[in-house]
């Protein structure tokens, strides 16, 4: 099963094909409850490796909302032979909600802004482009064709990080390392994320560096990134911290990090700026979306950046709208 060796590594989108009963799977997504399902992973046009599994729908707005909620995949006695995924049990798949083109396009979007927090730093979560196919057996075989990702399961990334998940809903900011903190807060600043707190852990992860190492705090991570302005999904809103502010799209940016010295914030944006040629270009040489999408994104991304060269930009932006703890 080589297809798996470097699974969060490849650029090359992989091709998946989901078999079950996708139309009863739609009517029970409201339940906590697994289904059966055959995954067919499509190494190339000669070969092909398909694997029983079992799926769940997950989320809260989406799968309430949407005609096609994502997905829980559980891999979990599939007998997938790779060493880099004996832990895994389960995997995150974020289908598009509607069967539309629009609704492909927030997919892939969304997929650019982990990609691009993955330049950041390697304190994010990897994911993997798919083609999407389903065929749902509920429908007489009917084949649907779409964009999708998978994530990097938690496993996976503790492995990595060397780190282990903190679960606990009482944390601060003032627990987190500060410059991933500043890091995170920037960059969600910079993408239109405002839907995320710390305490809580709403979207976002906590970890803690197993043998302490050189960083103290704790590492934090963010994820779902479909209410970002960057994405512009058409069901987006403000997030709760936004709304009491007055904001009234998510285009509008709002900074939701630490109050920190002016030094510190200058640091942070000059790092983030340091990466604005490479983000760019990332966009621009994304073939899957559709020039008029890559340029609406390159042009949000553009006005943070000529904001930010304002020499008032930390006490006009930052420091109004940025948390004392």
């Amino acid at each position: 099963m080589a297809v798996f060796k470097d699974l969060f590594v490849d650029e090359e989108p992989l091709t998946m094909t989901l078999t079950t009963d996708f139309k009863d799977f739609k009517r029970k997504r409201r339940q906590e409850e697994y289904q059966s399902a055959e995954m067919t992973v499509h190494v190339d046009d000669s070969f092909e490796v398909s694997r029983p599994v079992r799926i769940k729908a997950r989320g809260i707005y989406r799968r309430d909302n949407c005609t096609n909620p994502p997905i829980w995949l559980n891999i979990r006695h599939s007998d997938i032979e790779v060493d880099s995924i004996d832990e895994v049990v389960r995997m995150k798949l974020v289908i598009r909600c509607r069967d539309s083109k629009l609704y492909d396009d927030y997919v892939l979007r969304e997929y650019l802004v982990y990609k691009l927090y993955n330049m950041i730093t390697p304190v994010s979560y990897r994911v993997r482009l798919i083609r999407m196919n389903i065929v749902d057996t509920g429908r007489k075989n009917d084949l649907s064709q779409s964009w999708a990702f998978i994530m990097e399961p938690d496993t996976l990334m503790e492995m990595r990080l060397q780190a282990k998940m903190i679960r606990n809903d009482r944390l601060s900011m003032n627990v987190v390392n500060r410059e991933m903190m500043d890091k995170m807060a920037l960059f969600s600043y910079m993408v239109g994320n405002g839907d995320y707190s710390i305490t809580g852990r709403h979207n976002v992860r906590i970890l803690a560096l197993r043998d302490g190492g050189e960083m103290p705090g704790f590492l934090v991570i963010p994820y779902d990134f479909d209410y970002t302005g960057l994405v512009n999904a058409n069901y987006a809103v403000p997030g709760e911290q936004g709304q009491e502010l007055g904001i009234e799209h998510v285009r509008e940016r709002y900074y939701l990090g630490p109050c920190r010295s002016r030094e510190v914030m200058e640091r942070a944006v000059e790092e983030l700026a340091a990466n604005r040629d490479r983000i760019i270009q990332y966009i621009e040489d994304f073939e899957y979306l559709d020039d008029g999408e890559k340029e609406d994104m390159i042009g949000y991304l553009d006005d943070y950046f000529e904001e930010a060269e304002d020499e008032d930009f930390i006490n006009r932006k930052i420091e109004p709208t940025c948390r004392q703890y």
